[in-house]
């Protein structure tokens, strides 16, 4: 019959209801979707919003709290301690450093205070450390003296310290100790370009040597340089100049240790020693005036 629908248009049009249920489905899932994201966005912002407040009061309350708690006496240093390696007192550490008891622990910059003390002429290294409430901790390393330089020309401030490495860390003020090796010989000018620093630790390193010292030699009191020539030693026995030169040390101390027990009970006789040349030991003597017969090792 005409217009009637036959079998064969039934799953044509069973095939578009059921494309248009899935996409009413789609459609019903997404704004599902958006509307949950859009209610746990809002009760986010909700519990968000004490958040917000309580952090901008903290913000405007925390200066004046911080004062308070500087102040506090609770946080008051009470104690300084010094730990030290070296000859330097515990009370011109703590003067050094600037630290006062009853000052707040918080105004008391560690980092200021060790650049503070290595400024001062006889430290080495420091390190400073805070220990809440009140205690402050400072360890100090300080130069340990081997020697004494005396300046030429330096005027009345003529004595420095040297360290072991050859640095001048500090001069030799009243009561300072002065019982020691003195290397002489160079002039203030001298510091300013490579001779002088160069000789300085050539003149440690002698020293060094000497204080193990060969048979007949006594304890060095002085090394003198000679620019162009070399090291003199003076040492207590015997009291005469013993020439060094510039290097080679350790051998030369060998022939000297050799040498010199050959004159014991006659040392008053000898004006000079030079272990300069190689293989040789020369005793000038006050009668001859002039070299004796080197003695050769």
């Amino acid at each position: 019959m005409a217009g009637a629908r036959g079998p064969a248009d039934r799953p044509l049009v069973s095939g578009r209801l059921v494309r248009r249920l899935r996409v009413l489905r789609r459609n019903r899932r997404r704004g599902g979707s958006a509307g949950a994201a859009l209610k746990t966005a809002v009760a986010a912002a909700r519990r968000a919003v004490p958040l917000v407040v309580a952090g901008a009061l903290a913000a405007a309350a925390w200066p004046p709290l911080c004062a308070v708690v500087r102040r506090h006496p609770y946080f008051a240093v009470r104690e300084i301690v010094v730990r030290r390696t070296g000859a330097l007192a515990p009370e011109a550490i703590r003067a050094a450093a600037g630290i006062e008891p009853g000052m707040s622990i918080w105004d008391v910059d560690a980092a200021a205070v060790e650049a503070r003390l290595r400024r001062t002429p006889w430290i080495r290294a420091a390190r400073v450390r805070r220990e809440l409430p009140g205690r402050v901790v400072i360890q100090v390393h300080a130069f340990r003296p081997v020697a004494i330089l005396a300046l030429a020309d330096a005027g009345p401030a003529r004595f420095y310290y040297l360290a072991a490495g050859g640095r001048i860390f500090a001069p030799v003020g009243p009561g300072g100790p002065r019982d020691l090796p003195y290397v002489t010989g160079l002039r203030a000018a001298d510091l300013d370009g490579p001779t002088g620093p160069r000789a300085i630790r050539r003149a440690l390193h002698l020293l060094r040597l000497a204080a193990r010292a060969p048979e007949g030699l006594g304890a060095v009191s002085e090394v003198h340089v000679v620019p162009g020539h070399g090291l003199t030693l003076l040492a207590e026995r015997p009291r005469v100049p013993i020439e060094m030169g510039w290097g080679r040390f350790e051998e030369k101390l060998a022939r000297l240790g050799r040498v010199l027990p050959l004159w014991r009970g006659r040392e008053a006789e000898i004006a000079a020693v030079s272990c300069v040349f190689a293989e040789q030991v020369i005793v000038r003597t006050h009668a001859l005036g002039a070299a004796r017969r080197p003695a050769r090792t």
